[in-house]
């Protein structure tokens, strides 16, 4: 039986970037279901999966947005309901990477200013060894993500659950200090 105090409000993200990156696989993974065969493009989709961070349950809602730049409209409605946004790329896909700089971020920018934290999500980090120096490294990925103004940066692979739980761990953490943020916001402007 769940009590009320055992229950948490979910925490809401929406899942960003150019098609094809691993966006659908990461939401599907974290959710439960098994990793998709094919890609479809997506529209939109939502999904929910629970992450354990320091012994609480948490349910995070996740938003999976369409990878096409032209749905600006149609994504900016998860933004508004969004307590954390990744931004993913792919580690095999250089341009899908140079994305989040020229047209990701500054999509998210102009909807919400900086009032919503970034984690940049490098996705298919299994096809790194296969690409040799084709591929986006470790380093490029933090270096990406500290000149965009991103809270975090992460890596996995949708074929790695411990990865994929890392990511949505770091969801639970980024949004849970926002609140906090928040709150201690408010008090001050309330005087309280």
């Amino acid at each position: 039986m769940v009590h009320l105090s055992d229950m948490k409000k979910p925490i809401n993200c929406t899942v960003i970037g150019d098609g094809m990156v691993g966006k659908t696989c990461l939401s599907e993974v974290f959710s439960g279901l098994s990793m998709p065969q094919e890609y479809v493009s997506t529209v939109f989709n939502n999904y929910a999966g629970n992450s354990t961070v320091g012994g609480d349950k948490y349910v995070v809602s996740v938003f999976d947005s369409a990878g096409e730049h032209e749905y600006t409209e149609l994504r900016s409605f998860s933004y508004k309901d969004s307590e954390v946004l990744l931004l993913c790329f792919s580690v095999s896909d250089r341009d899908s990477f140079e994305s989040i700089k020229e047209f990701w971020a500054p999509e998210v920018k102009d909807f919400l200013g900086k009032r919503v934290p970034i984690i940049v999500v490098a996705t298919q980090t299994d096809t790194r060894s296969t690409l040799g120096g084709v591929s986006v490294s470790n380093d490029e990925g933090h270096k990406m993500a500290k000149e965009i103004g991103a809270d975090r940066y992460v890596e996995c692979s949708s074929s790695d659950m411990e990865s994929v739980q890392r990511v949505f761990e770091n969801v639970v953490l980024t949004a849970l200090k926002q609140r906090k943020k928040m709150g201690n916001i408010f008090r001050r402007v309330l005087g309280r």
